[in-house]
């Protein structure tokens, strides 16, 4: 009875928290049995944990490459963990109960509904059968077309299953591979997999809320045969912030980086044109928290290392499978910044006024996810001054961001350096607002008295 009473005590941060954890556990248990391994395996219990830490928080660090560590019973507890990663287990939970007829608690709804970040507890069970539907269309139509390629390549079994584990992985930004050590570098010039994968691991970082407005609109477009224009202008605020957002980041992520190293002869100056757009482009959408990787990120110069570290920071939207501070918190922090400057009194987005509380959120994010970020940095560079501060910094984001891409840095790095990324991974699929609300007491609320103001100077 007892522990009961101390589950429904849990606030919403601790449940979610605690749904990570379970499952990261359970995971790495799973993937030590015999059966996992592969016969060369050279995997230690601390390298499973990091695996299962990396897949739950869909990143695609690791230790030892799963294609040479793992069997393919380990290979289909890594599928599994993917999903609940990029769905996450409560969710599963509820629509597991919400399928045999049982109810859902109100305080297991509230769980829910920020764990998928969805406004509302508004009909909550069609909500999850629909984003259910449209992960399992998603990821099916990419294996489907992944399998024209490794179909003729690895064999109608081993093809179609790679196609599933690939397709899985791209949705729920996981990044792994697990035919090659080396991600998809042997892919860098195959517009197929590029395409597909960049696809997949876009449309995972949209969000559910935002392709369900996409769905809803672009049917009533079909049905009532309105203009694009009308259209688009239908859509919710939301959508439009995390669209114009989305393709902004992904057009300057390209251009950017594609002048940088384009005469540079180790990365894109041997390659066509139409190669050096495809690669650049391929990192600009797998740096928004892919974690798949077509080239050596140890050869490309410093300022576009630094550009993948700000598109990484970024991540993706709410409410999908991406991390990183989010596109919708970043839009909100420069207007905020821009009416700081300009003297506003409030801030508008559109026609729209952002609320205080709104604004006050997005900053409380960004502050949180860059001390978190500087905090993890700080302690690679004290555990490895061997290794570049810039390569340091670009692993640490790469953790808290649930990217998953490395400049090779990872298997070579210290235990202790491994526990710190495991930290950093956890944080960033969790939310670092959330891993720090999961440690205090719920519904515990500290009323601060007002005292007369504060007269400090500013700047």
């Amino acid at each position: 009875m007892s522990s009961i009473k101390r589950k429904k005590k849990l606030s919403i941060a601790q449940k979610i928290a605690l749904s990570f954890l379970s499952v990261i556990f359970v995971g790495s248990l799973l993937l030590s049995l015999p059966i996992s391994q592969s016969a060369n395996s050279q995997a230690q219990y601390l390298d499973h944990l990091f695996i299962s830490v990396s897949m739950v928080c869909v990143t695609g660090l690791f230790t030892q490459p799963v294609v040479s560590s793992y069997s393919s019973f380990g290979q289909i507890v890594n599928i599994l963990l993917m999903q609940i990663g990029g769905l996450g287990l409560m969710t599963i939970m509820a629509v597991f109960l919400y399928s045999i007829g049982k109810r859902v608690s109100y305080n297991d709804k509230m769980a829910i509904s920020e764990a998928i970040n969805k406004d509302g507890l508004g009909d909550l069970k069609s909500y999850l059968k629909r984003l259910f539907k449209t992960t399992f269309i998603i990821e099916g139509l990419g294996a489907l077309l992944l399998s024209i390629r490794f179909i003729p390549q690895f064999g109608i079994g081993k093809g179609i299953f790679n196609s599933i584990f690939m397709a899985v992985s791209g949705f729920c930004n996981a990044g792994f591979v697990n035919f090659s050590t080396y991600s998809l570098l042997d892919y860098v010039h195959d517009p197929l997999v590029n395409i597909v994968v960049s696809s997949l691991l876009i449309f995972g970082g949209l969000g559910f809320a935002v392709w369900f407005d996409l769905f809803d609109q672009i049917r009533k477009y079909v049905t009532h045969q309105k203009g694009l224009k009308g259209m688009f202008k239908s859509f919710r605020l939301h959508t439009k912030v995390v669209l114009k957002m989305t393709l902004l980041l992904l057009f300057w992520g390209t251009v950017i980086p594609l002048i940088i190293e384009y005469n540079n002869p180790q990365t894109l100056g041997s390659f066509s044109f139409l190669e050096k757009v495809l690669a650049s482009y391929f990192q600009s959408a797998t740096m928004r928290t892919a974690g798949f990787a077509t080239m050596d990120y140890t050869l490309y110069k410093s300022s576009s290392i630094l550009v993948f570290v700000i598109l990484m920071f970024v991540g993706g939207s709410p409410g999908g499978t991406a991390g990183g501070v989010k596109t919708t918190s970043i839009r909100l922090v420069t207007l905020f910044i821009k009416g700081e400057v300009m003297g506003s009194d409030h801030v508008n987005l559109g026609h729209y006024s952002v609320s205080n509380n709104l604004l006050r959120k997005a900053v409380t994010v960004f502050i949180i996810y860059s001390l978190v970020l500087l905090g993890g940095a700080f302690l690679l560079c004290v555990i490895h001054p061997e290794h570049s501060m810039l390569l340091l910094l670009f692993e640490a984001i790469s953790a808290l961001a649930t990217v998953g891409v490395s400049a090779n840095l990872t298997p070579i790095l210290s235990r202790t350096a491994h526990i710190i990324l495991m930290i950093l991974m956890i944080a960033g699929r969790i939310g670092p607002l959330t891993l720090y609300l999961s440690f205090s007491k719920p519904n515990q609320k500290k009323t601060q008295p007002q005292y007369a103001h504060a007269d400090i100077l500013v700047g």
